[in-house]
């Protein structure tokens, strides 16, 4: 559980860094839709920007340009070899643009409270994800140009090749069997944990330096995974047939949530950032089935309380988009002709199309998944007290 995170991370970095090669911040330009494989449960509301980096060369120059409007989202998140998270993003530094120096410092802990221009990072891995509000198919081609400004500056021999393809995927580790604490050696030889971070035990330190027999160190795999399957998305506060995770991911010492949200979500973030929420039930407690139109009534006043913006998203059992003959993945507070009357705001998801799609979002017939996301969210959204209200079955 322990180690985990970080197999995941190197395996993510090499399978990335196998075809893209490392060291370059790479920008798709396009929003994500029912073709994209490249991550679980992505948005369509952000273009993304993804590039790994070593520390171990020298520092790195973030260098985030000044926005077009005062309403364009934007962040940039920081994860080092464990999956520690930290932002560079409009909520800290506004829309006026910034340039913030990144150093490898395993005895400093980044406080999020104090915004100097140098951010600790406490391995020499980091993974530079960037995501840049695209509001409506009209904004694309500005939101585009604000992509492109993005930067991360290298020492001049950073390395740009390509990495050698890792031994598995990075949601089949478990697969590895007593083969993953050689991966994790590997791994700890180059990201040694930050002072800050949790630190083996002397038992668990014996474990890695002299092993064990290889049907007890692969069964051990084994019950870790049942373990990480288990708690999912971790620690979870439910209401009106809705979840979400009251955590985020500032999991502190705790390594097994660290452990699942490697495992089952990697990349997610804190909730001051985004809070998400995904639906389990609709108001009859069934599970969600799309051959049955559900509707969410946000009446007047009452919508979700976005700092930035809000999106609800539909999912197949997959957990990447439904490929649907509106190519409509999402709609939130920005979805171009959505309409709202006396009774406030209407949303029908699933069933058949209707004849006036303004409201209607596609959902396939049998199960899918729901997903409720509020950038920038109030306080009540922050400390998860507040929830979607439930999804009405007619």
């Amino acid at each position: 559980m322990w180690g985990l995170p970080l197999v995941v991370m190197h395996r993510t970095r090499a399978l990335q860094c196998g075809m893209k090669g490392e060291g370059v911040l790479r920008h798709r330009d396009q929003l994500a839709d029912a073709s994209s494989r490249a991550v679980v449960a992505p948005n369509n509301d952000t273009l993304y920007s993804s590039g790994w980096f070593d520390l171990c060369f020298g520092d790195l120059q973030l260098e985030v340009p000044a926005m077009d409007e005062p309403g364009r989202y934007w962040s940039v998140m920081l994860l080092d070899a464990f999956t520690h998270v930290n932002y560079v993003s409009r909520r800290e530094y506004g829309v006026g643009g910034a340039s913030v120096r990144l150093t490898y410092d395993p005895d400093t802990e980044h406080d999020p409270e104090n915004r100097p221009d140098r951010i600790a990072i406490g391995t020499p891995t980091v993974w530079v994800l960037v995501r840049t509000l695209v509001d409506g198919p009209e904004d694309l081609a500005r939101a585009q140009a604000i992509q492109q400004s993005f930067n991360v500056v290298t020492p001049p021999d950073h390395p740009t090749g390509r990495l050698e393809w890792p031994p598995g995927r990075p949601d089949r580790v478990a697969a590895a069997g007593a083969a993953f604490f050689d991966e994790l050696r590997q791994a700890l030889q180059i990201e040694p944990p930050a002072a800050w971070h949790p630190q083996l035990t002397a038992e668990q330190q014996d474990l890695l330096d002299n092993g064990a027999d290889p049907e007890d160190l692969a069964a051990g795999v084994m019950l870790g995974n049942i373990r990480v399957r288990s708690l999912g998305f971790g620690a979870y506060q439910t209401r009106n047939g809705w979840r979400t995770r009251s955590k985020g991911t500032q999991f502190g010492d705790d390594v097994t949530s660290r452990a699942a949200s490697a495992q089952m979500g990697l990349g997610g973030h804190h909730r001051i950032e985004n809070s998400s929420y995904s639906a389990q039930l609709d108001n009859r407690d069934e599970p969600l089935d799309g051959s049955h139109p559900l509707t969410l009534h946000f009446p007047p006043g009452e919508e979700p309380p976005a700092g930035a913006f809000w999106s609800l998203t539909v999912y197949g059992p997959d957990r990447f988009f439904y490929d649907n003959p509106l190519n409509r993945y999402s709609l939130g507070d920005r979805t171009p002709g959505l309409k709202r009357d006396a009774d406030g705001l209407k949303i029908t998801i699933g069933g058949d199309q209707p004849d006036d799609t303004s409201n209607w979002l596609p959902a396939p017939s049998g199960s899918y998944q729901l997903g409720l996301r509020i950038y920038e969210g109030r306080q009540d959204v922050v400390d998860a007290s507040w929830f979607p209200p439930p999804l009405e079955r007619a």
